[in-house]
């Protein structure tokens, strides 16, 4: 049985429910996104479990929006900003399946497969999410499916080579992921041949790819240098930069930074990493597109998977603020 005790819901882009109490507070919006708009999963608050969170893009206003006794990471931002799409094991047997919150706190399962479903992203317009399974022979692949969960999800990668990490391209024409060891684009049809993007060699590999906002970049991690590390490169796959080099008196074990995100204008990406510095705890972190200005937004906890949404608010729809009035804005 879910627990629904948090009756707040996302509309738009979340706030503080703090604010709710002290009376109606209106942030200024930063250029890499509005308040609420980037979601992590954390455990904290005494509770040993992930759990999913919001906040604003400089690391301010931290809220809880998911209570349960399960783990629930991953999570990702409906384009509306009115839905949290994650993954979650608070099934019966206890297996990963992509769960989604909507705006009104109702927490819901879009599959249920005995299988490990994960890493659910949306597509630019809301209409899809993209994730992946090993729902077919145990080798994990590359399935869209629809947003409200009808329908059988389609395949579009083939075994045996590993398919994971999938996320859309802005204009939702293709998807970039993990194949085998290296970074890949499809088309999100899964016609035509995947094309490669990387080049790693084994023990290394790549993963977890997320387009820029204009289309000209992606952000990923790769294990090329004997440590995680995140990676920029052109959409065509030139110009591979690694933007968090470890310090060279750290050992390579001290050191790991993945799961790029965009923040919504492309300046800054948002990550997670454990360094010296956060005494080996995962942490989430953010820097300009180019590696410099690195900045710590949390330290409560252990903290991971941040996503911003890179989209802003319908027009009308009052979204500054967490909300309690279901009328305040439209599905």
């Amino acid at each position: 049985m879910l627990n629904m005790r948090n009756k707040y819901f996302l509309c738009g882009i979340t706030f503080s429910a703090v604010a709710l109490l002290a009376g109606a507070r209106v942030y200024a919006q930063r250029a890499g996104g509005p308040p609420g708009s980037v979601a992590f999963y954390s455990a904290r608050d005494g509770h040993s479990n992930n759990q999913i969170y919001v906040m604003d893009p400089d690391g301010s206003n931290q809220v809880r929006i998911t209570h349960d006794v399960a783990s629930d990471v991953d999570p990702d931002i409906s384009p509306n900003g009115r839905r949290i799409v994650f993954t979650s094991n608070q099934t019966e047997t206890g297996n990963n399946n992509i769960f989604v919150r909507d705006r009104r706190g109702v927490v819901r399962n879009l599959t249920n497969d005995p299988a490990t479903d994960e890493w659910a992203r949306w597509s630019p317009d809301g209409k899809q999410i993209v994730f992946d399974s090993n729902r077919d022979g145990g080798v994990f692949e590359i399935y869209v499916m629809n947003a409200n969960g009808t329908g059988t999800p389609t395949r579009l990668t083939d075994p045996p080579t590993l398919g994971r990490y999938p996320s859309w391209s802005p204009d939702g024409e293709q998807i970039v992921f993990r194949r085998g060891i290296d970074i890949y684009t499809i088309n999100a049809d899964g016609s035509d041949t995947p094309i490669q993007l990387t080049s790693e060699v084994a023990p290394s590999f790549a993963q977890m790819p997320a387009w820029s906002p204009d289309g000209r970049y992606i952000a990923f991690m790769s294990f090329r240098e004997g440590y995680c590390s995140v990676f920029r490169m052109t959409v065509d796959g030139d110009e591979q930069t690694n933007l968090t080099p470890k310090d060279p008196g750290d050992p390579a074990s001290k050191w790991c930074s993945r799961a790029p995100s965009w923040s919504a204008d492309g300046r800054e990406i948002f990550f997670m990493s454990f360094r010296p510095s956060t005494g080996g705890q995962n942490e989430i972190f953010v820097m300009n597109m180019d590696g410099t200005d690195v900045r710590q937004l949390t330290d409560t906890g252990t903290n991971g998977s941040p996503r911003a949404r890179g989209r802003h608010p319908t027009p009308g729809c009052r979204a500054s603020r967490w909300v309690v009035d279901p009328d305040a804005c439209d599905d």
